[in-house]
């Protein structure tokens, strides 16, 4: 009986003590982002930058509209924050491209033609998005890069 005793306290210890794996919030991890894009939203202290330029057919030889997208980033540490790029084709798309310690971690589209598009990451992998199909995620998180590409060859 004690011996019984005695090896229940010593295997209850182990699985104590080996820990259990925290589970990942999605909800507010979600919550902690968006705060965080509200907060960039509004910091009037990040340096920006801007370009613009005219959208081609895919052969180049048409105009079909134009693109501006401006860069903010952080003056002191020179950490990439946002870029937000705006096309018009007809239609306005505010596309907005959020990073933290040099990571994406959301993308909002904003249409005058459809719903807004979200996009929310954690550790580089999509932890929740909204009205977007898995071709335009693919889309977006392309552009991202690129766009975090461009920032750091200037």
């Amino acid at each position: 009986m004690k011996t019984k005793g005695i090896l229940l306290v010593i295997l209850s210890v182990t699985i104590l003590s080996c820990g259990t794996s925290k589970s990942i919030n999605e909800d507010e991890l979600v919550r902690t982002v968006n705060d965080y894009t509200v907060k960039v939203d509004g910091n009037k202290s990040l340096k920006q930058t801007a370009s613009d330029g005219v959208l081609t057919d895919l052969q180049g030889a048409e105009d079909i509209g134009t693109y501006k997208f401006y860069t903010d980033f952080d003056a002191e540490t020179k950490d990439l924050v946002h870029v937000r790029n705006v096309e018009k084709t007809g239609n306005t798309r505010d596309e907005n491209y959020y990073f933290k310690d040099n990571k994406l971690v959301a993308v909002t589209v904003k249409s005058s033609v459809a719903k807004e598009k979200r996009i929310y990451l954690h550790k580089g992998k999509i932890i929740s998005s909204s009205n977007i199909d898995s071709k335009e995620e693919d889309l977006l998180l392309t552009k991202a890069i690129r766009f975090q590409n461009e920032y750091k060859s200037e």
